[in-house]
């Protein structure tokens, strides 16, 4: 073979492998960005991370037990320029007063109330109103799960939350 050739055969291969790797980089830019769908936004300059993937199908626990679950971790970023206050809001996919009687909820293990005693408005049920400095950040966990006076025909194990703020 002559050097011209291998040259070639060089640059091919090297090509190659170049788009090999850039097509590995957008997989990954477009996995990343799917996976985070839905989990980041900014509301009212807050921006908010909710990662809900330990909640499970909720379960019928005693409420001690039900503070020992992992929880909900949602993150709430102030950035505005001055302190600001906002609401938790969680909304049930079902509006079964019967099934939502049963649920209990906790916000970072200082309360447990039955979802239908908070207050309530269109959006949901406001589990806990905060204020935040500009520039700071909040982690909140919230556990749900079924009281013990549930029995299994009320429980629902297809319910799906949906967790918003309002500023």
């Amino acid at each position: 073979m002559t050097a011209n050739s291998i040259l070639k055969r060089q640059i091919i291969i090297e090509i190659m492998a170049l788009m090999v790797l850039v097509g590995v980089i957008c997989y990954t830019a477009y996995a990343i960005d799917k996976s985070n769908e839905g989990k980041v936004k900014n509301t009212a300059g807050f921006v908010t991370v909710l990662d809900d993937k330990k909640i499970g199908k909720l379960e019928i626990l005693s409420d001690g037990a039900g503070l020992n679950t992992t929880g909900v971790t949602y993150t709430i970023t102030n950035n505005n320029t001055e302190k600001r206050q906002y609401k938790i809001v969680i909304k049930p996919s079902i509006t079964d007063e019967k099934i939502l009687d049963h649920i209990k909820v906790s916000v970072n293990d200082l309360f447990v109330a039955n979802l239908t005693d908070l207050e309530s408005n269109d959006k949901g049920y406001i589990i806990t109103t905060h204020e935040l400095k500009a520039g700071y950040t909040k982690i909140h966990i919230i556990k749900l799960w079924y009281d013990l006076d549930s029995d299994s025909n009320i429980v629902n194990n297809d319910i799906k939350f949906e967790f918003n703020i309002i500023a």
